[in-house]
This record gives C-alpha cells, sequence and structure tokens, in this order.
C-alpha cells in the first residue's frame, strides 16, 4: 500500500510487533472511521496482545485533510519495527 496519497477506498490498517528477546507483543491499528458529529475520524486503538487497549480518536473535516496524519503514523509505526498484517 502506498501512503504519499491517500486513496478513495482507505478504511484501516494494523500493524503487530513481536519480540520475544525484547518481550514485545504489540499491536497497532489506525483507521478513519465516520462520527456523529463531525464528518470523519481518525481512530487509534493499540496495545500488548491479551491486555487493556487504548482508543484515541482525533476528528477531521475529511480523510484528506487527516491523511498528513495518518500518513506520518504509519512511517512511525514502521521505523519503531511494526510490521503491516492487515489493511482493508
Amino acid at each position: 500500500m502506498d501512503f504519499e496519497q491517500a486513496p478513495d477506498d482507505f478504511g484501516y490498517v494494523v500493524f503487530d510487533r513481536t519480540d520475544r528477546d525484547a518481550d514485545a507483543r504489540r499491536f497497532y491499528m489506525i483507521a478513519w472511521q465516520s462520527t456523529l458529529l463531525d464528518d470523519g475520524a481518525v481512530v487509534r486503538t493499540f496495545g500488548r496482545k491479551g491486555r487493556w487497549k487504548r482508543v484515541l480518536t482525533t476528528p477531521f473535516p475529511s480523510l484528506s485533510a487527516a491523511w498528513p496524519f495518518i500518513r506520518a503514523t504509519v512511517k512511525t509505526r514502521l521505523r519503531h519495527r511494526y510490521r503491516i498484517v492487515e489493511s482493508g
């Protein structure tokens, strides 16, 4: 998936980071979802697998306005040795 430009059908990306030596079993999901009060929001869900997760919602007027934020988040996750396991 190319993250330079926002695709019209972007829905979500799921990341995984498993490192037995560092005892790291983490996941991260970033999604574009419609909301009741705003046009849409970037929803980030993350945490340790099998434990409590954290959910953060950031409203944006459109996917194109949110795309720089999504792209920066994806690049950060990849830099932190996460791998993409699913997208839609």
